[in-house]
């Protein structure tokens, strides 16, 4: 039953990448607004670094996406960097409609400063997924260049165990990990 819940939320997860910050397809990194001249930058998606963020105890580097994973409490971390945009920009589109549109409930929206100075901004919100509770979070930390995006989903029932630690991870981001950090 676990296994078909990290199924889910795995599958969940990648949906909401894909659809969460920037809904269109483009070709350049530079594009012109159709209805005028301005020229604005698409971010670019990549790969973050996992050292950038320490993992809660008992996480482990996953297989199927960039990130961590918990399989006995089917909590997921995911990171992925965003390139050519600042957090303050994305931060105008979670709007009350993209949390509808995402069958979202938000709870929370704080700007936060992490252990190593990151400056950021979390969103926790819930959902349902197949008659079940699940916490998310969106963690949206940078500069004025790149963003690096967390999102953290676990089973609500766990919030309880699992909550504080997401949250003390969150604040262990780094934009300048070593090589030594853990892995």
């Amino acid at each position: 039953m676990t296994h078909s819940i990290t199924k889910h939320l795995i599958f969940f997860g990648f949906i909401l990448m894909d659809i969460a910050v920037f809904s269109q397809t483009v070709d350049q990194n530079v594009q012109q607004s159709a209805e005028d001249s301005v020229k604005y930058v698409v971010p670019n998606q990549s790969i973050a670094n996992i050292n950038m963020l320490t993992p809660p105890e008992g996480f482990v580097v996953s297989d199927r996406f960039n990130g961590y994973v918990h399989t006995r409490m089917a909590t997921a971390i995911m990171m992925t960097m965003i390139e050519n945009t600042s957090y303050v920009m994305i931060e105008k589109g979670m709007t009350p409609e993209f949390f509808a549109a995402n069958q979202l409930v938000l709870i929370e929206k704080k700007d936060f400063l992490s252990d190593h100075g990151v400056k950021g901004i979390i969103y926790k919100a819930t959902f349902v997924l197949s008659g079940r509770d699940f916490v998310r979070y969106f963690v949206y930390a940078g500069d004025l260049n790149r963003t690096l995006w967390v999102a953290v989903t676990y089973p609500k029932m766990g919030e309880e165990l699992i909550d504080s630690e997401i949250l003390k991870s969150i604040q262990s981001i780094t934009f300048n990990p070593t090589t030594n950090e853990q892995k």
